[in-house]
């Protein structure tokens, strides 16, 4: 007798992290800032010392034109004692001592206003007039390196800024048009479906390269429509001239069975001819609905009630459970809906359950979970023989069942590709457990 034990179910879906995705466009603005940043980090090397470069040449300009009214000046007076004022310094000196050539240097002074030691520009030079060396030694307050540093800093920062702003509105409103017919491109794919045998045409871009784009997409999907109905009309027309003679002869040998006169020998024989029919027969339908599947020929995608589909299976299969003496637990939370096509959500189930019951044991357990997040089958029977990594390969057979053609899980593993879901398998506590994960 059969034992089904039901649980309420309570567990709940919960969010998924968002993945972020920057646009194309985004990650140019932001490669094209970084390399603007870098330039102008090198510009405001350069921009000091340029700017450092022509004040001190300013400076020493200024310097040369003091020097000069310093000479008229003692050529006029003919100085014979010191004259010191604020930044000057005359000093006549004994006669022959030789002219030098003007040397600048750094040096501290106070400063007059501030009453402070500062950085000055001191120009030294001795020359003879009317006849008598002097000692002319001038002062000029210097604009310090950190006052040109900090201007450069400043400015940079200010225009760097503005770029960022400016490059950042202008990439957003030009891409709406640059981008324009990529991103039609990009719509059309989406929106294309092996299913509509329709011609698409892209439109013409003043940009070659979206031009040559759109002329390469038109190829690509004339030649996958022009394969994918080839391949669909020939599959249709194999399966269909395979099932034909299949019925033929299993019709044949049926009369055949029913002869008189057949030793128990030849009635063997040609039983087992009918259950290789009959194995062929299914594989033939299992392929031809794999196929179907990978033509994406199941598309009426709906909000399909899985708790009641479910429901339905298991009562479908109460005698079968009941003539193997499984018991069968089962916590399903009601009402629980699932995006995917109606036809496939009920192959997925009836596949997972028959899968269950196949390969148990008799007097076994069955367990079945299902909530908003996933759907677990669990039960009992023997070790899986192959690795359990090929367990969802067409022809891979987790045991020796004879009545298994061993393409049960690979159409349950391809409804899940399509339909967005996870599946798994672990063997845990002496019974395998499928999990599929919405």
């Amino acid at each position: 007798m059969v034992k089904i034990i039901s649980k309420p179910c309570t567990d709940r879906v919960t969010n998924s992290t968002p993945i972020f995705k920057m646009r194309l466009i985004l990650k140019i603005t932001i490669i094209y800032l970084l390399i603007s940043l870098l330039v102008f980090m090198l510009g405001g090397v350069i921009t000091f010392e340029v700017i450092k470069r022509e004040v001190d040449f300013e400076q020493q300009r200024f310097l040369r034109e003091r020097l000069t009214s310093a000479e008229k000046m003692i050529e006029r007076r003919k100085l014979s004692r010191p004259f010191v004022r604020d930044k000057i310094s005359i000093i006549p000196l004994d006669s022959g001592v030789q002219e030098t050539k003007v040397h600048y240097s750094d040096t501290i002074v106070m400063h007059s206003t501030l009453q402070r030691l500062e950085p000055h520009i001191k120009l030294d030079v001795i020359k003879v007039i009317n006849n008598r060396p002097y000692k002319i030694s001038m002062y000029d307050l210097i604009i310090e390196e950190d006052d040109i540093a900090d201007g450069v800093q400043e400015s940079l920062l200010k225009m760097y800024l503005l770029l960022t702003f400016v490059v950042l509105i202008l990439s957003g409103l030009t891409s709406l048009w640059i981008l324009k017919p990529f991103n039609k491109a990009l719509q059309r794919i989406k929106d294309f479906s092996l299913m509509r045998n329709q011609e698409y045409k892209y439109e013409h871009s003043s940009t070659s390269e979206f031009n040559k784009l759109n002329q390469f997409l038109e190829e690509m999907t004339r030649k996958m429509q022009k394969d994918y109905q080839a391949v669909k009309e020939f599959t249709e027309n194999a399966a269909h001239e395979i099932q034909t003679p299949l019925t033929i002869a299993s019709g044949k040998l049926e009369i055949l069975l029913n002869t008189e006169k057949l030793s128990e020998e030849q009635s063997a024989m040609i039983i087992s001819a009918q259950q290789s029919l009959k194995r062929l027969s299914k594989m033939n339908q299992s392929l031809l609905l794999l196929t179907k599947i990978d033509n994406k020929e199941f598309e009426n995608v709906g909000q399909i009630n899985i708790s009641a589909e479910l429901e339905r299976q298991i009562f479908d299969f109460e005698e079968l459970i009941e003539l193997k003496s499984i018991t069968l637990n089962k916590e399903i939370e009601g009402n629980v809906k699932v995006e995917m096509d109606a036809v496939l959500c009920g192959i997925l189930i009836t596949n997972l359950v028959k899968n269950a019951i196949r390969h148990n044991f008799e007097a076994g357990r069955i367990k079945i979970l299902l909530n908003h997040k996933k759907l677990i089958i669990s039960n009992t029977g023997e070790p899986l023989s192959i690795e359990p990594q090929l367990l969802f390969d067409r022809f891979k057979k987790g045991n020796q069942s004879q009545e298994s053609l061993g393409l049960g899980l690979a159409i349950v593993k391809k409804i899940c590709d399509v339909s967005g879901f996870e599946i798994g398998y672990k063997f845990k506590n002496d019974e395998h457990q499928i999990e599929v994960t919405f």
